[in-house]
């Protein structure tokens, strides 16, 4: 049963990743172009000036970029929306699935499965959310300023995506799985301290570190799918685990994922506008 849904979801991400990916080349000849700065290190995307350094500078940036995703719906085009109302028909189209999904995976508990989700499901808590930390400790030590932005840049946007899903999360008081029968079992914004299902935390905060690791290396191809597929197992596990409906991690694998790439967004227009002489 857990491989059906890892299935189910990683579906789900390639449509939506490609999906994003023609909509970002169609859009490239819109954007300004910067001249080049002449310099060998022109090559390096991520060059000694355009790197986070943990400063005054980047602080600020929690703020800006915090900002500059906030407010992207109200830039949206056609296209955006279209994107955003699919992806909502997709959570809208699995909440009536949801006890289905619920029912077959409790009914489908066995050892094997039991390993593997007890393994990835510190993924979405623990090891996510000190793993940039660590990546930035690293790069401090062995003096690799590559790693230490690395660390800085994801850890920023899991900071961020978290601010929006512990916000999401107020407003859609939701009960959990373990604790109802029903997957529409809602409460009024800000009430009930128990509803607390949607979206998926771990979910979100395991596609946060995979998507700002994809973005990191997007020259090594088979960073992606390792990553994302990584992401997938550890969302699977919550509803193996009866922690969530299937529906609350969609939302928490789309809120993770876009968050990420919206806080990413903001950093490069900062950089183009730092290379304009």
């Amino acid at each position: 049963m857990l491989y059906k849904i890892v299935a189910l979801l990683e579906i789900w991400l390639m449509l939506t990743l490609k999906m994003s990916a023609a909509q970002e080349v169609s859009s490239m000849d819109t954007l300004p172009q910067a001249s080049p700065v002449p310099s060998q290190k022109n090559n390096d995307p991520l060059d000694d000036s355009l790197r986070y350094k943990l400063n005054a500078a980047y602080l600020k940036s929690y703020w800006t970029d915090l900002k500059y995703t906030v407010g992207r719906p109200a830039h949206w085009q056609k296209k955006d929306w279209v994107k955003f109302g699919g992806i909502m028909t997709g959570i809208g189209g699995l909440m009536l699935a949801d006890k289905t999904i619920k029912s077959v995976a409790l009914a489908n508990q066995n050892n094997f499965s039991n390993s593997i989700a007890n393994t990835v499901e510190p993924f979405g808590n623990f090891y996510g959310l000190y793993l940039f930390p660590a990546v930035y400790a690293g790069g401090l030590v062995t003096k690799n300023e590559k790693m230490q932005h690395i660390g800085l840049a994801g850890g920023k946007s899991l900071v961020i995506s978290t601010v929006v899903y512990t916000a999401a999360k107020k407003l859609i008081r939701r009960r959990r799985p373990d604790a109802t029968q029903t997957p529409f079992d809602y409460a009024l914004p800000f009430s009930k301290r128990k509803y607390t299902s949607s979206p998926s935390g771990h979910t979100n905060t395991i596609f946060t570190v995979a998507t700002a690791i994809a973005l990191e290396f997007p020259e090594k191809k088979w960073v992606a799918p390792v990553v994302y597929s990584l992401a997938s197992v550890t969302a699977a596990s919550r509803i193996y685990h009866n922690r969530h409906w299937a529906s609350d991690v969609l939302m928490g694998a789309a809120l993770g994922h876009f968050v990420t790439k919206a806080v990413y967004a903001s950093s490069h227009k900062k950089k183009r506008m730092l290379r304009v002489p």
